[in-house]
């Protein structure tokens, strides 16, 4: 019995669809380092691209959506990143994550720069922590006693993370450079570690 070629044809659609968003990310990163004070239109990151505007509708959508990808690729990384973080201390593991995500920030400014000033428009909202990795260390630490027992760890972890998002909104801004980014956000993990005991 010959074998329907649908299942293939359908996955070489897909693979192609992929390939495609792909380049047209690649390409509005591309134009975003080449300009870094200029939000590329969709004709600029098509033609780059070597795709049609329609392409770029079809596949990403308007450049709203151009930012919501490039916003889920950045906690992506940030994920994948802080999830090799290493250190026995809690506390100097905390801050080697919120480090981290300083300089995936400050690798490649121009695009991250863009992707947190569209923030709102992109619709991609903060309602989930993107360094989860970070409340478990948050955990290690209280079940060590460094941290005390009655504080909500997620809840911390969040205010971490809330703070250290406010700085980088700030970084994007040209408010504050790299080095007071990565240092606000070390304040803001050492501040978890104020209160040590229960009392």
């Amino acid at each position: 019995m010959p074998v329907s070629a649908e299942p293939v044809e359908g996955g070489l659609r897909e693979r192609s669809k992929r390939r495609r968003a792909g380049q047209i990310l690649a390409a509005a990163r591309a134009l975003l380092r080449e300009s870094p004070h200029e939000a590329p239109s969709v004709d600029r990151i098509a033609a780059r691209a070597e795709v049609s505007p329609a392409t770029v509708f079809n596949l990403i959508g308007p450049r709203k959506k151009l930012w919501a990808c490039l916003a889920e690729e950045l906690l992506v990384e940030l994920e994948r990143r802080t999830a090799r973080v290493e250190d026995p201390d809690p506390r100097a593991r905390a801050r080697r994550i919120v480090v981290t995500a300083a300089d995936l920030l400050c690798e490649d400014a121009p695009v991250y720069r863009h992707v947190l000033a569209h923030w709102h428009e992109s619709g991609r909202l903060l309602h989930q922590d993107p360094t989860p990795q970070l409340v478990a260390c948050l955990r290690a630490a209280r079940e060590e006693g460094t941290l005390r027992t009655d504080i909500d760890i997620d809840r911390l972890g969040q205010a971490i993370s809330t703070a250290c998002l406010g700085a980088a909104h700030q970084w994007a801004a040209g408010v504050i450079d790299d080095d007071e980014l990565r240092a606000r956000c070390r304040t803001a993990a050492d501040l978890a570690f104020v209160g040590r005991t229960a009392g």
